[in-house]
């Protein structure tokens, strides 16, 4: 498969006038939410008596992952978009 300018897919003309630190800003603010969400759950598994530590160590592998794919996505805008 060759790679051709007919082949490339081609920005909307739409999404031109949107700033590279908007999107940007947009990753961070999605890292801090997913955060915050992250931590209110683990939060109210560790408050259910008995149960609670063990559910949150059963999700703590998925949170982790979340937390960590937001902040990549803001690191690579950051280094990509905001040279």
């Amino acid at each position: 498969m060759s790679d051709t300018k007919e082949s490339k897919s081609k920005e909307v003309e739409w999404t031109k006038g949107i700033a590279s630190e908007t999107i940007c800003q947009y990753f961070y603010v999605v890292f801090f939410i997913i955060t915050a969400f992250s931590t209110v759950l683990l939060g109210r598994y560790l408050m259910i008596p008995k149960q609670g530590p063990l559910l949150a160590l059963a999700v703590l592998p998925s949170i982790l992952i979340a937390v960590l794919n937001a902040l990549f996505f803001y690191i690579v805008c950051t280094r990509s978009l905001l040279k």
